[in-house]
């Protein structure tokens, strides 16, 4: 009985996450997995300067327990960037550190390089909000830095 318990909470057997999704609440997971299942984003790209606004977009996000991340965004047209793929870890109760990459392309198709976005997540005590700083690097085709950038978010899970 015990291990089929802990295979719920791992999400182990099934494609559903036990973060909400199969009526688990997700602060009930183990800290670790508590960022587990997806989640809308309101990102704001800063100066990283003077910390002010520079544009805030929608996202979706999606935390699988094995570690792995999905991003969605719409700062930009679908035909110039491709979905992130990346990864996601446990730092401390209620903190995490995610990294994810996606290819962009030109107006014209050509490749234009990637971007990266590293970022430290603060989940809220009851698990279904988060905020998250966040480090922007843009490369070209040669992986050579065209620039740095910041951003800050804020999330409530589905």
């Amino acid at each position: 009985m015990a291990a089929t318990v802990f295979a719920a909470l791992m999400g182990v057997g099934s494609s559903a996450s036990a973060a909400g999704i199969d009526g688990t609440p997700a602060s009930w997971l183990p800290a670790p997995l508590r960022l587990v299942g997806v989640w809308d984003v309101s990102v704001t790209l800063r100066d990283c300067v003077s910390g002010n606004a520079v544009v805030t977009f929608p996202a979706m996000n999606q935390y699988a327990a094995d570690g792995s991340e999905l991003e969605l965004g719409v700062n930009m047209s679908p035909a110039t960037r491709y979905p992130s793929l990346g990864t996601w870890h446990f730092l401390a109760l209620g903190r995490f550190a995610s990294e994810f990459k996606f290819f962009r392309f030109n107006p014209d198709g050509s490749y234009a390089g990637t971007q990266e976005v590293r970022r430290t997540i603060t989940l809220s005590n009851d698990a279904n909000r988060f905020t998250s700083t966040a480090s922007v690097a843009i490369y070209d085709p040669a992986h050579h830095l065209v620039k740095n950038g910041c951003a800050t978010e804020t999330a409530t899970r589905r």
